[in-house]
């Protein structure tokens, strides 16, 4: 038992021993999403489990392989049967090809592009408010967050209107700079 010891020459000649084993074990099962390729690597986990768990005088060796790769085959088919009613939003909805999609049958008000935009933009946005300074920062946050009038504000900071709206523009002049960029 070489392998076990961690030899790869070993391993890959026992993986190529039970090889036509794990195949022919494979085309008894019809699991839904796993194909010849996913029972093969269930197969080839289940030789290295039962290498690493094997006790010699137990029984041969053999047995004991034969034994792991079809009982590792029957837990996937238990653990997938478990979601045997699951579907896909992406599958068919009939039979045949040019059939339509389930996730484009579902009418919905909102697109996920436009949401995801929309908190790109709102991300952006509050990382060019951060950017100002506190003073540029107070006068966003009271027009556009508290609802301040530009006159209010104004009468607020004991400045004019005329300057209140001269150091508005100024601001929103930052934050458009900031998104040319």
């Amino acid at each position: 038992m070489k392998a076990k010891n961690g030899s790869q020459e070993d391993l890959l000649k026992i993986l190529k021993q039970y090889k036509p084993f794990i195949f022919k074990t494979a085309r008894n099962y019809n699991i839904r999403n796993h194909d010849l390729n996913d029972f093969e690597q269930i197969g080839y986990m289940a030789i290295i489990n039962a290498l690493s768990k094997y006790k010699a005088g137990s029984c041969t060796f053999s047995s004991y392989v034969y034994e792991s790769i079809k009982n590792a085959f029957r837990y996937t088919a238990r653990q997938n049967s478990k979601h045997e009613n699951s579907l896909s939003l992406n599958s068919a909805q009939g039979p045949y090809e040019r059939a339509e999609e389930y996730i484009n049958c579902i009418d919905s008000e909102e697109s996920i592009e436009e949401t995801v935009l929309s908190s790109e933009e709102s991300k952006d946005m509050r990382n060019a408010v951060a950017k100002l300074s506190p003073v540029d920062m107070e006068l966003v946050a009271m027009l556009y967050y508290e609802g301040l009038s530009l006159r209010k504000y104004a009468e607020k900071k004991g400045l004019t209107y005329y300057e209140a709206r001269k150091k508005k523009n100024f601001v929103l002049g930052k934050l458009e700079n900031h998104f040319k960029q």
